[in-house]
C-alpha cells in the first residue's frame, strides 16, 4: 500500500506525515487498521495521528507480550496531563488507547482503579475537578 501511495518513505520516517495528503494520511490509518487484529482495531481507532497510528502497529506486533504489558503498565502509570502537548481530547484518546492495549495485553484493570488512575493523571492540572 505504501509503495503504490509513493510514500514508502514513511515507513522509515514517519516524521513525514505532514507532508501526505489529508487522503492519503486517511487511507494509510484505514490500511493500518484493516491489517490488524480485531483488539489492535479498536485501540488504533482512537488515534488520529497516522504517526502514531504506525507506531502503536508496530510496537503490537514487534514485542513478546510480556514486555508490551510491562512497557504499557509503566506508560499507563506516568500518564499525566500536567505537562502533555496537546488538547485534553487527544490526553483522553491516549489513556483509553493505552487502557485498551493493555487489557488485550491480558492485564484486567478494575473500572474503579481506572477512574482513580485517570483523576490522579488530571489532579495537577484540574485540582477542583478532582476532588469532586
Amino acid at each position: 500500500m505504501f509503495r503504490a501511495l509513493g510514500i514508502v518513505q514513511f515507513i522509515t520516517d514517519p516524521s513525514i506525515e505532514d507532508m501526505l495528503l489529508d487522503v492519503d494520511q486517511a487511507i494509510l490509518l484505514i490500511f493500518l487498521r484493516d491489517s490488524c487484529a480485531t483488539g489492535l482495531q479498536v485501540a488504533l481507532a482512537w488515534q488520529t495521528a497516522l504517526a502514531a497510528a504506525y507506531k502503536l502497529f508496530i510496537q503490537q506486533y514487534s514485542h513478546s507480550s510480556e514486555l508490551l504489558r510491562d512497557s504499557l503498565s509503566r506508560q499507563y502509570q506516568a500518564l499525566n496531563f500536567n505537562g502533555y502537548e496537546g488538547s485534553l481530547a487527544d490526553f483522553n484518546a491516549t489513556f483509553n488507547s493505552v487502557v485498551v492495549r493493555l487489557m488485550l495485553s491480558g492485564l484486567n484493570i478494575d473500572p474503579v482503579d481506572k477512574v482513580n488512575q485517570y483523576l490522579k493523571s488530571l489532579e495537577a492540572v484540574f485540582p477542583l475537578w478532582v476532588e469532586r
